[in-house]
């Protein structure tokens, strides 16, 4: 679901902009609008590498993606609680979780990836 989140907030800020969210606007004054659709567009694409490689069981595809989301989450957090202040508090502890979420999922299943090649090349 974090996937798919992405890829619908991605594309909300790849066709809207700076509108998209009030937090990036202000905090990100005469800049936003060109940083909101490169946002989005590295969010929406970090999206669909999450979900294709990992029905595609592709780990070389699936932790870029991961990545990128966690990028997307992070910038979000900082910009909507730099933006509003005490206004963007719940949407930036929310992204701030997030973006705590995707890392620990990366470094899980890089564990894990780890643990499968370790266990192949001892049977081989």
């Amino acid at each position: 679901m974090i996937a798919v989140a992405a890829i619908v907030l991605g594309g909300l800020g790849m066709l809207i902009g700076d509108g998209v969210s009030q937090g990036m606007t202000n905090s990100l004054a005469g800049h936003a609008n060109v940083i909101a659709h490169l946002w989005g567009a590295m969010f929406a694409v970090g999206g669909l590498l999450k979900l294709y490689g990992l029905y595609a069981r592709r780990l070389v595809i699936e932790l870029p993606g991961l990545y990128l989301i966690t990028g997307g989450y992070a910038f979000y957090c900082l910009t909507v609680i730099t933006g509003l202040r005490t206004h963007g508090l719940a949407a930036g502890v929310i992204s701030g979780a997030l973006t705590i979420g995707c890392v620990l999922k990366a470094h899980a299943t890089m564990n894990r990836a780890r643990d499968v090649a370790q266990e192949g090349g001892e049977t081989s």
